[in-house]
């Protein structure tokens, strides 16, 4: 087991804690994204990279989902 500093120990907690926060108030965290895509929308150049990199990732999930599906099916077989 390894040893945490006081630093590590409370990131770990501060990020449990932004986590559960997030949870007990969806309502809130829904109005905020909203918020950062309405300012990140008026911003062309940035929205552009953002739809770049959400492509991407949307392309690596997909994969990664095929890849395990296959790995599967070989089992299977």
């Amino acid at each position: 087991m390894e040893t945490l500093t006081p630093a590590e120990r409370m990131y770990k907690s501060h990020l449990i804690n932004v986590s559960n926060y997030q949870k007990r108030n969806p309502e809130l965290m829904s109005i905020k994204y909203y918020k950062r895509m309405a300012k990140l929308k008026q911003d062309p150049e940035a929205y552009q990279v953002f739809r770049r990199k959400r492509k991407e990732c949307n392309k690596k999930s997909i994969l990664k989902r095929k890849e395990a599906l296959e790995a599967e099916n070989a089992e299977k077989s």
